[in-house]
C-alpha cells in the first residue's frame, strides 16, 4: 500500500487514511520525500567511492608508497660566552 519500513510506514498509512481514498497530496509528498532520501544516500555513497578511488589513483601515479617526510634539523644553540671579569 505505502512504501517504507517500520514507523515510517505506519505514519504514511495514517497520512493516506487521513487524506481520504487516493491519499492525494500527502501521499505524493511522502513518496517524493522517500525518493529524495534515497537519492541523497546514493550521492553520498558515490562521493565516498570517488574519493577513495581518486586517493588510490594519486598513490599509483606517484609511483611507490608515499614516503614519510624528513624531520627538520634542530638548530644548534649558541654556546654561552663567559664574560671576562
Amino acid at each position: 500500500m505505502v512504501p517504507g519500513r517500520g514507523p515510517l510506514k505506519i505514519a504514511a498509512a495514517l497520512a493516506v487514511a487521513a487524506a481520504g481514498l487516493g491519499g492525494g497530496l500527502a501521499y505524493k509528498k511522502y513518496k517524493t520525500y522517500l525518493h529524495e532520501k534515497q537519492l541523497r544516500k546514493e550521492r553520498k555513497e558515490r562521493r565516498q567511492r570517488d574519493a577513495a578511488a581518486s586517493e588510490q589513483r594519486r598513490a599509483v601515479r606517484n609511483g611507490a608508497a608515499p614516503k614519510s617526510r624528513k624531520r627538520p634539523r634542530k638548530r644548534k644553540t649558541a654556546a654561552t660566552k663567559s664574560k671576562p671579569e
